[in-house]
C-alpha cells in the first residue's frame, strides 16, 4: 500500500500541471513581455534630432507567439497604455506597430498550435515583425522626422529582425529545455513506480540506475545504496558470478535475452525471476550497459506446483466418483453412454441404449416414475424443457424417486449434438463442487505453457477465437502459422526426454521471435507443435515470416542424427482467414492450417506450405523453392 502511495504520488506530479489554468500562465507570460515591452519603450534610441525609435515590438510579438491572443492582449494593453500616456503626434502610428505585432505573434501561435517552432518558422516569424515596423514607417505622412527614419529604416529593420530572430530563438530554446527536463522526470517518475524490478547497469556490471523495486529484491535498501555498487556487493560471491557471466554473455551477444534466474537469501524460500536483459547503446550505437527487467514467478511456479497437486487429487476423486456418461447426436439419439449411467436409472436402465432417443427415454422415466414432482398436466411441458436443456451448455439437478439427487452437466459439441456427465452428488456434491472450483480458479491464473514459456492450448483457443471475430470486424486478413518439429519422437528416443526438452525451448524462443507485433501470438499447440496467430497479415507475408522461422529454427543447428537433415527443423503449415469467410469456425481455420502441415511433411520436412496456394507458390519462386 505505502508503494502504490508513492507511485501515484508520483504521477500526481505531472499530473497537476495539466490541471492548472492554462490561460493564467498565458496572461503571466502576457505580463512578463509587456512589461519588458514597458522597459524598452523607456528607453528610445534617438535616430535624428526629435526622432525616437525602441524595440517594443520584439517582447509583444513574442507575448502573442508563446501566450497567444491572451499573451499578446495583456502585453498591448500594457504597452498602449504607456504609449498614450506618452502622448505626441507619435501615439497613432505607435499604437497601430503594438497591435499589429501582437496580432502577428497571436497568429504565430495559433498556427504553431502549441509546438516548438523551427529555426525556419522562427526567422519567417521575425520577418513578418520586422516588416510590419517597415510598413508603419512608410504609411506615415512625410514630413522632415519622416524622412529621418526613411534613411534610417533600412538598418533599423534588419536591426529588429536579427534581435527578434536571436530573442524567439532564445526563448523556444527555454521552452524546449522546459519541456525536457518534465519528460525526463515523468520518465524517471515511471521507473521508480515500477512495481518489478528495473535497473541499468554500466558495462563493468555497476548501478547506473535502479526503482525502488529493485532496492527491494535486493535488499539494499535505499535506491541510493545501489548505484555505483555491483551484483558482489549484496549477493553471495557464486550467485553474484552467475549473474555477472550471464550479462557478459549477452553483452557479447549483443541480443536481448529472456532467462530465468533464482535468487536464495539465507534463511528464506528462493525467489524465481523471469529476467529480460538487454544490451543498452548510445546514439553513436556504442555499447554503454545493460538493462534489467525482473519479474517474480514464484507464486506463479507455486500455482503451477498446486495446478500439479490438484489434478492427482482430481484423478483420485474421479475415480471414486464413477460418474455416469451419455453422449447425444444432433437429433438428440443416443450416441454413448457408461454402464455407471445406466445403474443410475435403475427404472429405465433398458430404455438409456445407444440409438434410443431423449424425448423416449423422458416419456418412459415419467411413466414408471422414476421422476418425481411433475404433475399430469405438466408432463409435455417437462419433456420439452429438459429437451431444451440439452441444447444449450448448462447444469441441472434433479431428485430421482429413491431420494438421489443427481446433477446432469451437458456440453454442447461441435456438431450440435451433446455431452452429459451424470453424478450422484447425495454424498459427492459438496467435494466435487470445491475441487471444480480449485480447478477453475488454477486453469484461469495458468494460461502459460511451463516448458516452453509460451501461451498454452487453452490461451491460444481464446485468442484464436477473439482474433477471427475482431477480423470479421475490420475486413482484414488472419495468418495462422502451425509449426511442428521434425522426427521428435526420434529425437526423444535418441537424446533422451530431458534434451527433448531443452530442445522445444529452444525452437519455442524463435517461435517466440516470428510474434514480433503487438497482437500476435505464439502458442505451445500441444507436444511439439506450436502455432502463431498473425492478425492483419496477408497470405504471402505469413509465408515470408514462415520461411524466415524455418530458417531461423535449422539455424539453431541442433544436432539430431535421428533425422535425415542431421539437425533439428521444422515444418510449417500456414493458413489464412479472410474476413469475408463469416461461416468459417476456428476450428476449421487450424484444420486448414494442419493439413498444410501435413503437406509439408509429405514435402520432405523443412519445409512451408500454405492452404493459399497461389500466395505460397508466389513466395517459393521468389525464395528458390526453399
Amino acid at each position: 500500500m505505502r508503494h502504490d502511495t508513492l507511485r501515484h504520488s508520483r504521477l500526481d506530479e505531472f499530473r497537476a500541471p495539466a490541471r492548472r489554468k492554462p490561460l493564467a500562465d498565458k496572461l503571466k507570460l502576457g505580463v512578463v513581455f509587456g512589461l519588458g515591452a514597458l522597459a524598452v519603450m523607456t528607453r528610445p534610441i534617438e535616430v535624428d534630432t526629435g526622432v525616437y525609435i525602441d524595440l517594443r515590438t520584439i517582447p509583444i510579438s513574442i507575448a502573442g507567439l508563446v501566450g497567444g491572443w491572451p499573451g499578446a492582449l495583456v502585453a498591448t494593453v500594457i504597452a498602449g497604455a504607456y504609449r498614450l500616456w506618452l502622448g505626441g503626434a507619435g501615439a497613432g502610428p505607435g499604437l497601430a506597430v503594438i497591435g499589429l505585432v501582437a496580432a502577428i505573434g497571436a497568429g504565430g501561435s495559433l498556427l504553431l498550435a502549441g509546438r516548438i517552432a523551427s529555426l525556419r518558422e522562427s526567422i519567417l516569424f521575425s520577418f513578418f515583425v520586422s516588416a510590419c515596423d517597415l510598413f508603419v514607417v512608410m504609411i506615415l505622412p512625410l514630413n522632415s522626422n519622416v524622412a529621418a527614419l526613411h534613411r534610417e529604416a533600412p538598418l533599423w529593420i534588419l536591426i529588429v529582425f536579427v534581435t527578434t530572430s536571436l530573442a524567439t530563438l532564445a526563448t523556444f530554446n527555454e521552452l524546449r529545455r522546459r519541456q525536457t527536463d518534465k519528460r525526463l522526470k515523468m520518465c524517471e517518475a515511471v521507473i521508480q513506480s515500477l512495481p518489478e524490478s528495473l535497473n541499468v547497469k554500466d558495462s563493468q556490471g555497476r548501478f547506473l540506475l535502479a526503482n525502488p523495486a529493485t532496492a527491494a529484491l535486493m535488499r539494499a535498501g535505499p535506491v541510493n545504496a545501489l548505484l555505483g555498487r555491483s551484483d558482489h556487493d549484496f549477493y553471495p560471491a557464486e550467485l553474484a558470478d552467475r549473474f555477472q557471466a550471464e550479462e557478459r554473455n549477452i553483452l557479447a551477444s549483443g541480443r536481448a535475452q529472456m532467462i530465468e534466474q533464482t535468487i536464495a537469501w539465507r534463511g528464506s524460500d528462493p525467489i524465481i525471476l523471469s529476467t529480460l536483459k538487454a544490451p543498452l547503446y548510445d546514439d553513436a550505437g556504442e555499447l554503454v550497459g545493460i538493462i534489467t527487467h525482473n519479474r517474480d514467478l514464484t507464486e506463479k511456479r507455486k500455482l503451477i506446483q498446486a495446478l500439479a497437486d490438484s489434478e492427482k487429487i482430481a484423478q483420485a476423486a474421479l475415480s471414486n466418483m464413477a460418474d455416469g456418461l451419455i453422449m447425444f447426436d444432433a437429433d438428440l439419439k443416443v450416441i454413448f453412454c457408461n454402464e455407471r449411467y445406466r445403474s443410475m436409472f435403475p427404472l429405465t436402465a433398458d430404455l438409456r441404449v445407444p440409438g434410443a432417443h431423449a424425448r423416449d427415454i423422458l416419456e418412459g422415466a415419467i411413466q414408471r416414475g422414476e421422476f418425481i414432482g411433475i404433475p399430469p398436466d405438466g408432463k409435455e411441458d417437462f419433456i420439452e424443457a429438459a429437451i431444451a436443456k440439452l441444447r444449450l451448455a448448462g447444469t441441472v439437478e434433479f431428485r430421482l424417486e429413491d431420494g438421489r439427487w443427481i446433477e446432469s452437466r451437458t456440453t454442447i459439441s461441435e456438431d450440435g449434438g451433446c455431452l452429459v456427465v451424470c453424478s450422484d452428488i447425495t454424498r459427492a456434491k459438496r467435494d466435487e463442487q470445491k475441487l471444480r472450483d480449485l480447478n477453475e480458479k488454477l486453469e484461469e491464473m495458468a494460461m502459460t505453457d511451463s516448458l516452453t514459456e509460451l501461451l498454452n492450448r487453452r490461451a491460444f483457443d481464446a485468442s484464436l477465437v477473439a482474433e477471427m471475430d475482431r477480423c470479421r470486424e475490420v475486413d482484414g486478413d488472419l495468418s495462422l502459422l502451425l509449426i511442428d518439429v521434425d522426427r521428435f519422437k526420434a529425437y526423444n528416443d535418441t537424446y533422451g526426454h530431458t534434451a527433448g526438452d531443452e530442445c522445444l525451448r529452444q525452437v519455442a524462443r524463435v517461435v517466440r521471435g516470428a510474434a514480433r507485433r503487438r497482437g500476435d501470438r505464439a502458442a505451445r499447440y500441444g507436444g511439439e507443435e506450436m502455432a502463431v496467430i498473425l492478425p492483419n497479415t496477408t497470405a504471402s507475408d505469413a509465408v515470408m515470416i514462415a520461411h524466415e522461422l524455418r530458417k531461423r529454427v535449422r539455424a539453431l543447428d541442433i544436432p539430431h542424427v535421428g533425422s535425415e537433415k542431421g539437425v533439428v527443423t521444422a515444418s510449417i503449415g500456414v493458413a489464412v482467414f479472410h474476413s469475408a469467410e463469416k461461416q468459417f469456425t476456428p476450428a476449421q481455420f487450424v484444420g486448414l492450417a494442419d493439413a498444410a502441415l501435413y503437406d509439408a511433411k509429405a514435402a520432405g520436412r523443412d519445409t512451408v506450405r500454405g492452404g493459399d496456394r497461389e500466395a505460397l507458390e508466389h513466395d517459393r519462386v521468389k525464395m528458390g523453392g526453399h
